[in-house]
């Protein structure tokens, strides 16, 4: 008999096929964490999200499912939390506002300090005209919206303002993100203040509300999605002292006795080799 013929080798395709078919049923029946975790009720700064709208929960969801399998982002933010989280709570502390609004830099410039997309820049995701509304300092030589402190800390009196005009956190999310779509969609309801998702608002900030939300279902909860963080990128950054007369950052770095890249690393708002008189500086 043929070695190919015999009826060990005619069954062991029938048993690959069953264990792949078997393995993809199991695959099928566990949904992953972000299916399984996103069932429940959900609130943002104590005011409920209406899930049972249809259109509310698949815009969450989506963003939801987007970020968690977001791998890289996600494990990049959760990294860099120990260094930027305690300076944004502070920040929103001060305010007296809720820290869920932690969530708005986790979820849209994950954390770091340098984003820039389109005009926005740093982890409050600032335009310049923005910035300078809000009293932050955009010039050829320093841009407060790369630091972490003075930009959270202008960002969260902003949006201590917008939770007493806006007619609620929410709100006062989608204000703070777009504050001329969120009049306009206002206009067009022909309501005042009140509930931001009975609004019918561009994409982008729909997407961009949805992602925050999104991102406090996550970062509140990261072991449920697969990631357990055992070790963060450390402090950089303990105090911060302002500067009489300009000075050459090298020389800066080497009086604080810290090397020089991490020194800029600490200020990228400074934005030559020169901090301006008048400059604030994060130390060690």
């Amino acid at each position: 008999m043929d070695q190919n013929d015999s009826p060990r080798a005619r069954l062991l395709p029938c048993l690959v096929l069953a264990g792949l078919m078997g393995l993809a049923s199991l695959l099928m029946a566990r949904p992953g964490p972000a299916l399984a975790r996103f069932a429940g009720d959900l609130a943002f700064c104590g005011e409920r999200v209406p899930l049972s709208r249809t259109e509310v929960h698949e815009s969450i969801d989506q963003e939801l499912l987007l970020l968690s399998e977001a791998k890289s982002r996600v494990w990049l933010t959760l990294r860099r939390s120990e260094r930027f989280l305690p300076v944004i709570d502070q920040a929103l502390r001060q305010s007296k506002v809720p820290l869920d609004f932690r969530y708005l830099p986790m979820a849209l410039t994950n954390l770091a300090p340098d984003f820039r997309s389109g005009g926005r820049q740093g982890l409050w995701r600032l335009s310049e005209p923005e910035a300078v509304s809000m009293g932050l300092l955009v010039n050829k030589d320093v841009d407060e919206r790369l630091d972490p402190v003075a930009s959270s800390l202008a960002s969260a009196e902003r949006i201590a303002a917008l939770g007493k005009s806006a007619g609620g956190w929410t709100m006062a999310l989608a204000s703070f993100l777009d504050p001329s779509a969120v009049s306009a969609a206002v206009a067009q309801a022909g309501q005042e203040g009140g509930d931001f998702f009975s609004l019918y608002v561009p994409e982008p900030l729909d997407k961009a509300v949805s992602l925050v939300l999104a991102g406090k279902i996550l970062y509140s909860a990261p072991e449920d999605y697969g990631y357990r963080l055992t070790q963060a990128w450390p402090v950089l950054a303990n105090g911060r002292r302002r500067i009489e007369a300009a000075q050459d950052m090298r020389a800066l770095a080497g009086s604080l006795k810290v090397d020089y890249r991490t020194f800029r690393d600490m200020n990228p708002h400074i934005l030559g080799d020169s901090a301006p008189a008048g400059s604030y500086l994060n130390v060690p």
